[in-house]
């Protein structure tokens, strides 16, 4: 494994802990992992999409 691809795990692992984090103090969070999905694509694209919008 390359030193970026586990610069990117290593990302991906604190971004987890830290909205975890924030669930716990009573934050919700909306996330989405599902690429293709219609909530990934509105989520990943706040700016033609509506929760940027609003």
């Amino acid at each position: 494994m390359s030193e970026y691809e586990k610069q990117v795990l290593s990302i991906g692992r604190n971004n987890d802990d830290q909205i975890r984090a924030m669930e716990r103090d009573g934050v919700e969070v909306l996330s989405s992992r599902v690429e293709g999905s219609r909530l990934h694509e509105i989520i990943h694209n706040p700016v033609d999409e509506g929760i940027d919008e609003g």
